[in-house]
């Protein structure tokens, strides 16, 4: 009885000490921003914060996971029909498909730097990739994680080959979790 009682008490302070260093966050604010050249020059635009969850200590970074969604519809390119025609089936087809979601399965820091690796789904496409990203650990105890990179929105059916439209847009994301 003594042997069982000794167990089930190693088994709840390790489940305890394991949580106090594995605390899952809520991204609180960021940003998302986007890039891709066109036959007039270079189209920028945003998209509202991205919001989720993150597990993450720079310590232990094989402990870290994301869930990041996206809000499709929420992007601004400062054109009103360039942006209603980026909503529809053609493009994004907000209507059907209203987030764009990351999910990690591996967290690591490889040569001094960061990166995960997880599924990136848009529409109805979901694709593996590795991202490289940056934290930074802010004096009120937040985290502010960061990341650029490319994307073929061609992998994702997001809009037709088009001589007129780069295949390649640059992402920026960045967000702020507590």
């Amino acid at each position: 009885m003594r042997h069982i009682i000794k167990i089930a008490l190693s088994v709840f302070i390790f489940a305890g000490w394991g949580n106090t260093f594995a605390q899952t966050s809520k991204i609180v604010s960021g940003s998302t921003k986007f890039s891709v050249k066109f036959i007039l020059g270079t189209c920028e635009g945003s998209f509202e914060a991205p919001r989720g969850s993150a597990v993450f200590d720079e310590k232990n970074p094989s402990a870290a996971s994301f869930d990041v969604k996206i809000a499709a519809a929420t992007f601004k390119t400062n054109s009103n029909s360039r942006d209603k025609d980026l909503k529809s089936e053609k493009y994004f087809y907000v209507e059907k498909y209203p987030d764009i979601h990351f999910k990690s399965s591996k967290v690591e820091k490889k040569d001094g730097k960061f990166q995960t690796t997880g599924t990136l789904t848009m529409r109805d496409v979901s694709k593996t990739v590795t991202l490289p990203f940056e934290a930074k650990k802010n004096a009120d105890g937040t985290y502010t994680l960061s990341s650029t990179f490319d994307v073929n929105r061609l992998d994702y059916k997001i809009g037709e080959k088009d001589w007129k439209l780069k295949d390649i847009v640059t992402v920026s994301l960045a967000a702020v979790i507590k």
